[in-house]
């Protein structure tokens, strides 16, 4: 059986604990306040990040270097990996996929970069698939062909208590059309192709909330869903959908994930959404 391992960046989301368990490498964005570089998941925690956020900090995100994924590829590599499936997030939304591409040609393992098409969980379920599947034995080829169904599946679904961040960091994408929009009316967006694009405007958290719930059920019909529900720093709120989508959707699975200091740069604090697809 080919020994086969999973790379993602820190733009997946993935709980620390799950990424250990399933032997996912997670490769950290950089996140800057200032001068200051600290990296995600590694020496900044999602607590302190949405701590500073909230205290009128700015911070950006830079990508990882090529180095940086070589060094990655070369230890799983001496680990005696066979092959290599690395997931990562859209083209569209960060230079990272093209980190690893250049990555891929520098080590003599075979290295299958996927551009997911999508951030946070959207990235983190692929991974976790392909590694639950690496384990169970399944060839690269197969692997890559069920992702890539994920992939074309897979809905996101979320609301931004503000633009703001997704406006600073140049990631606004389709959704500037909602710029300017009025107090207390929260934008329902998704990735559309590797992109931010608008859904609605609902007025007020309660309703945008129940939006994203109606808009999952009209997607999902009576087919079993793998889900997961994603946080900037709102885990009672995060509960809360979550227990709202159980009773009305078929859950094969849920995870429940807080947002890390990469895409909470861009999304912000009170970020709330769902990624799903069929299980």
């Amino acid at each position: 059986m080919a020994d086969i391992r999973v790379v993602t960046d820190s733009g997946a989301d993935i709980p620390k604990d799950l990424a250990q368990e399933l032997g996912i490498r997670v490769v950290p964005l950089t996140i800057h306040f200032g001068d200051e570089e600290r990296r995600d998941g590694v020496d900044l925690t999602p607590e302190e990040f949405f701590r500073r956020l909230r205290s009128g900090q700015l911070s950006r995100t830079t990508q990882p270097s090529p180095a940086d994924f070589e060094k990655v590829y070369r230890a799983l590599a001496e680990e005696g990996a066979d092959a290599i499936i690395s997931c990562h997030l859209s083209a569209e939304m960060s230079g990272t996929v093209q980190s690893a591409t250049l990555a891929s040609q520098m080590v003599d393992v075979p290295v299958h970069v996927v551009d997911t098409r999508s951030a946070s969980m959207g990235i983190g379920m692929v991974a976790i698939e392909a590694a639950r599947l690496a384990r169970q034995g399944a060839g690269v080829d197969d692997i890559l062909a069920r992702l890539r169904g994920i992939i074309a599946q897979q809905r996101v679904l979320f609301m931004v208590d503000t633009l703001e961040y997704l406006q600073r960091n140049g990631r606004i994408g389709k959704a500037q059309a909602f710029l300017g929009g009025l107090l207390n009316v929260k934008p329902l967006l998704t990735i559309d192709d590797g992109v931010v694009a608008p859904l609605e405007r609902a007025r007020g958290h309660a309703k945008a909330v129940s939006r994203i719930v109606e808009r999952m059920v009209a997607l999902a019909g009576d087919k079993p869903q793998r889900v997961a529900v994603v946080h900037g720093d709102a885990p009672a709120e995060a509960a809360s959908l979550a227990e709202q989508l159980r009773a009305r959707v078929q859950v094969a699975e849920m995870f429940i994930a807080m947002l890390g200091p990469t895409i909470g740069t861009h999304a912000g604090p009170g970020t709330l959404g769902v990624v799903f697809y069929p299980a």
